[in-house]
């Protein structure tokens, strides 16, 4: 039984005991001052369903008690697995995040036979649909990063049709965090603004493979490169000391019990360097099939890392493997295409963007894998 919550806001743990609630009624005749002040209360009525001890309207509205974020409608229903998905500046976040969501929506939905519903209300729906969905689905122009400091998550619900199909709970919530990449330039920044990596189910780490010396000398005159940013090993040193310190990790010698999925970008821009025999070629069976394929997913972990290899030598494999029990690489591209100068995006093909989010679900136990 779910009993505490960690609020996707201030990152506090609480008791559903404690949460609070707003009162939402507008009506002119029963004039509720709960309502008209709309400052978080603890109702008397502790009931599944409480009533406003005023005007004796259902609450619904929910609030921490810690910080009075409104919480998810979901919050102590089902299980929280709150998604990091982090990079370095122009890494590709804010694009990925747009397509992962779409894609979870439409394809992801139809053939895992589940639907994704916002239950962080309507700020969920306007920052989704006006920051990510309107110019990449619409415009056809790339996604605006996130502003630097503190960014509210996507909350949403993953529901499943069938109650024990793909796992042992019928809808799990979902929360997307995608941080800034300047949040990521420092280990005082990400303390302050990264806190939801120890409470993460999973860890997307987005690599820009544009940023690599090898891959910059490679395409050289032949594509334009972007300027280059934070170092990736820096960035996950850091959250790797964030993840140990809250979680009082300090022993070395245990490994982090987080799933992290390696995540190279814009792999449509360095298709050249690729074997044309590789199955990185191709787009992945997980969709297809109706579950998560093992077969396809050795196949490209094992030809990623070979890129890693290739691409920047062992620092980034050896930190990974010390460090966390769980990992894997991916290759993807959310536009499929370079964008222009004006980022409009000449052809858009998304390719294998949703591997890295199947695969922590797998991890889980939430998709049948095999």
């Amino acid at each position: 039984m779910i009993n505490q919550f960690v609020c996707p806001n201030c990152f506090e743990k609480k008791s559903l005991n404690d949460v609070q609630y707003i009162c939402t009624n507008t009506r002119q005749d029963k004039n509720c001052s709960h309502a008209i002040e709309r400052k978080p209360f603890k109702p008397a009525d502790r009931s599944k369903n409480p009533k406003c001890d005023e005007c004796g309207q259902v609450l619904t509205m929910k609030t921490c008690p810690a910080c009075d974020f409104e919480l998810p409608m979901s919050v102590g229903t089902s299980k929280d697995y709150p998604v990091a998905i982090i990079g370095a500046k122009e890494s590709g976040k804010s694009n990925y995040v747009a397509v992962l969501i779409n894609q979870l929506k439409n394809d992801v939905g139809k053939a895992f036979n589940c639907s994704l519903y916002a239950t962080g209300g309507d700020r969920t729906i306007r920052r989704y649909n006006t920051e990510f969905y309107e110019p990449l689905f619409r415009k056809k122009v790339c996604v605006r990063g996130t502003d630097a400091g503190k960014v509210e998550p996507l909350i949403y619900s993953l529901l499943f049709n069938k109650k024990g199909l793909f796992g042992r709970n019928r809808a799990v919530s979902l929360t997307f965090f995608d941080t800034a990449g300047e949040n990521l330039n420092s280990q005082a920044q990400m303390s302050t603004h990264n806190r939801y990596l120890s409470h993460a189910a999973g860890i997307i780490l987005l690599l820009d493979p544009l940023q690599l010396p090898y891959i910059r000398t490679a395409l050289q005159n032949k594509i334009p490169l972007p300027q280059e940013n934070e170092d990736t090993n820096n960035i996950l040193s850091r959250a790797i000391a964030i993840i140990r310190n809250e979680n009082k990790l300090t022993d070395l010698s245990k490994k982090i019990d987080i799933p992290i999925a390696i995540a190279f970008t814009k792999i449509d821009a360095v298709d050249e360097l690729i074997d044309p025999a590789s199955c990185l070629k191709n787009e992945s069976t997980h969709i297809r099939k109706g579950y998560f394929s093992n077969v396809d997913f050795n196949d490209s972990n094992m030809e990623m890392q070979s890129l890693v290899d290739k691409w920047l030598g062992a620092e980034l494999y050896q930190q990974i493997s010390t460090q966390f029990q769980k990992f894997a690489f991916f290759g993807l591209s959310s536009l499929g295409s370079n964008p222009d100068e004006s980022l409009n995006i000449p052809k858009f093909r998304p390719f294998r963007v949703t591997d890295p989010f199947l695969w922590i679900l797998a991890q889980e136990g939430l998709i049948e894998s095999k």
